[in-house]
């Protein structure tokens, strides 16, 4: 028996939780991402920040999470994966809780300090869930798993964005961070349902020549560094996701609709194309799958500039949107997944950033260049440049599976 099937052979039998438990573990990361990239925007564009200086503000947002490679080892060793996910969660959700106090324009410093703060710490609870899920659940369950993962993730995140952006104004901001804080911990404790498998104790050097190993395994097999391109590519980064709340404003769609939009219904919305997302990538090539959702978000953004701007283009672009973006996530965790879960290793959380790194990079300078235009070209150049990335992304994935490595014979298979 090759080692391959040695490692699946594990998976089908180890114990495991049931796949909807990590939509509820992934509610804290969910929150976390969804204030940086919608209340963030919403607040400091109300503040009178032009859109340049959010899509910075942006920018600085994603820094953690693209530089999480380097630190999230943390999680594979000390505590369980589990206990570290509520730890992260608590100490993410103190800073969220501090930045809603900051008033603004007057403390923007120390408003995106402790928003990035937020995103440093509680970034970590998307690699306890992912290495949790790549160590523990058989391959036939791992789309499903992304699809729930992600539900619980925009859900969660669009709900706390509901809750602060419906309270700002209308309560003191104490309580708005107490909101926020509550919806971070109280669903991170379902993490101590969940039946992780144990780890070996090992000396510290001994720990992290492993994870150096580990990591080094996926990275030069094929099926590894080729993900990361994916993951590095625009294709299915869904950036515009970062900056609807705060392009409100030029459909003179009022507050009352963003909050809807971007809070309460997105929910629903991003949670249905997560889950037939998920669905469909334990019946199809989850490499393809992505690169789909990456032209299907494209096309949403022509759409949405040929389209009168107003609120109603406004209201129903972004929950198509929305809709494809939880296409274009669930995709993404599937083939994250499958890709670390077939190289497992002590290391499995540490393996999975690397991806959701590349990942977020791609978000970060997507946004960036999108925000760039809308000084020049309003809301019409950041849809254009958002709709050009995507395809030009999957003209590149495509050129380089094709023809580039061909040559070596080494064509990710993509059917």
């Amino acid at each position: 028996m090759s080692s391959h099937e040695v490692v699946v052979t594990a998976h089908a039998r180890a114990p495991h939780a049931p796949p909807w438990l990590f939509g509820v573990t992934s509610v804290p990361f969910g929150i976390v991402g969804a204030f940086c990239g919608t209340t963030m925007p919403f607040l400091t564009r109300k503040a009178g920040i032009d859109m340049e200086a959010i899509g910075w503000f942006g920018l600085a947002t994603m820094i953690p999470p693209m530089l999480q490679f380097m630190y999230a080892p943390i999680i594979d060793i000390g505590p369980k994966r589990k206990h570290w996910l509520i730890i992260v969660s608590v100490l993410g959700a103190t800073c969220l809780a501090g930045a809603l106090m900051m008033p603004l324009p007057t403390h923007v410093a120390a408003f995106m300090v402790l928003s990035v703060l937020g995103q440093l710490v509680s970034g970590l609870v998307g690699s306890c869930n992912g290495g949790i899920i790549s160590a523990s659940m058989p391959d036939k369950l791992r789309g499903k798993t992304a699809g729930w993962s992600n539900t619980g993730n925009l859900a969660g995140g669009a709900f706390g964005t509901a809750a602060s952006l419906w309270m700002n104004g209308r309560f003191d901001p104490r309580w708005i961070g107490l909101a926020i804080f509550l919806l971070m911990v109280v669903p991170s404790l379902a993490a101590l349902a969940i039946p992780e498998p144990p780890r070996e104790a090992q000396p510290l050097g001994a720990i992290f020549g492993g994870m150096i190993r580990d990591v080094w395994a996926v990275v030069r097999e094929r099926h590894g560094w080729t993900g990361i391109l994916i993951c590095a590519s625009p294709v299915g980064s869904a950036a515009l996701l970062n900056y609807f709340s705060a392009l409100a404003p030029d459909y003179h769609a009022p507050d009352s609709v963003v909050v809807v939009v971007n809070g309460w219904a997105s929910g629903l919305v991003t949670a249905t194309g997560a889950l037939i997302g998920g669905w469909a990538c334990d019946r199809m090539n989850r490499r393809a799958a992505y690169l789909i959702g990456g032209g299907l978000s494209a096309l949403v953004a022509v759409v949405m500039r040929l389209a009168p701007q107003n609120a109603t283009t406004y209201t129903l672009g972004v929950l198509v949107y929305l809709f494809v973006a939880g296409l274009c996530y669930a995709a993404f965790s599937a083939f994250t997944y499958e890709v670390v879960g077939n190289s497992v290793g002590r290391a499995a959380a540490t393996q999975y950033t690397l991806f959701t790194a590349a990942g977020n990079l791609a978000i970060g300078y997507v946004g960036k260049i999108d925000t760039h235009y809308h000084r020049a070209f309003g809301v019409s150049g950041v849809l254009m440049a958002d709709a050009v990335q995507n395809v030009a992304g999957i003209v590149i994935m495509l050129i380089v599976f094709s023809v580039v490595f061909r040559k070596r014979g080494h064509i990710p298979a993509l059917a």
